[in-house]
């Protein structure tokens, strides 16, 4: 684990995050797919979600995330299965998560993937947004999981350096899931409260999917103190094509001074 807290790191130098998990475990035979996508393959074949983190340090990432991305109570019971078995697979994915740094022995910040209400309803509405839900129901779905990330941080076995909220596609969802940080991280105490990092996915002219500047769909986040519980370290934008990037860090660059977080995928 990192002797420092990654704020600091970006401070003074660039930070390289993994690239995409259902890539490397697709290149290891593993499939995801289903509700929970893959949190299927942490369900089936833990040891492979831990060789593709371990693959990642190798290839030079400093940052891991989790297969927590798409892991939920819906997509658990639209898989056959107990909700239950939703909030132990989020615990379980920090917990291969940080073994694989252990035995790569490499310093470096582990983050649980926290996804978008789009990601579980399985339809690519995290690349759409505008969903059908209410303001309420989406507070509930991200306060269910928060709940259980937050009771993992008690635990050093599971405890993570990061919560790293990614691919939210509208500033509504955003708006709720900065309520609920606040709360939530504002339970934990200095030592087991993680860091925050949020992304979006954006389109042409450095807007969200459903039109927004990306900027103003941050505005909740940007507001908050970074050296509070519940304020992000650093914004940005991930799973977009290469070409989006720019735009949008740009935007991000004129709104805040905060580190900014570009991972696009390979063009979708």
């Amino acid at each position: 684990m990192p002797r420092r807290p990654l704020s600091a790191a970006l401070a003074a130098e660039v930070v390289m995050a993994d690239g995409g998990l259902s890539t490397l475990l697709e290149a290891a035979g593993v499939r995801p797919a289903g509700p929970m996508w893959t949190g299927e393959g942490l369900a089936t074949r833990p040891e492979a979600v831990g060789a593709a983190h371990e693959a990642a340090l190798a290839a030079g990432a400093r940052v891991v995330l989790t297969a927590g991305y798409q892991i939920s109570r819906r997509g658990a019971v639209a898989s056959g299965r107990p909700e239950g078995v939703a909030d132990r697979l989020l615990v379980e994915a920090n917990r291969v998560a940080l073994a694989a740094c252990s035995r790569r022995r490499r310093a470096g910040w582990v983050a649980a993937s926290i996804g978008p209400f789009g990601a579980a309803l399985a339809d690519r509405s995290e690349y759409r947004g505008g969903y059908a839900a209410t303001d309420d129901e989406l507070r509930i779905f991200h306060r269910e999981r928060l709940k259980v990330l937050a009771e993992a941080q008690h635990d050093p076995s599971t405890r993570v350096d990061l919560w790293w909220c990614e691919t939210f596609p509208e500033g509504r969802e955003i708006e709720g899931l900065a309520d609920e940080l606040l709360v939530t991280v504002g339970t934990l105490d200095a030592d087991s409260a993680p860091e925050l990092v949020v992304t979006m996915t954006v389109v042409a002219d450095g807007r969200v999917p459903t039109g927004e500047p990306v900027d103003e769909a941050l505005g909740p986040m940007l507001a908050a103190d970074p050296n509070t519980p519940g304020g992000p370290v650093a914004v940005g934008v991930n799973c977009c094509a290469p070409g989006h990037v720019a735009p949008a860090l740009q935007r991000l660059a004129r709104a805040t001074p905060l580190p900014l977080v570009a991972k696009p995928n390979l063009g979708g």
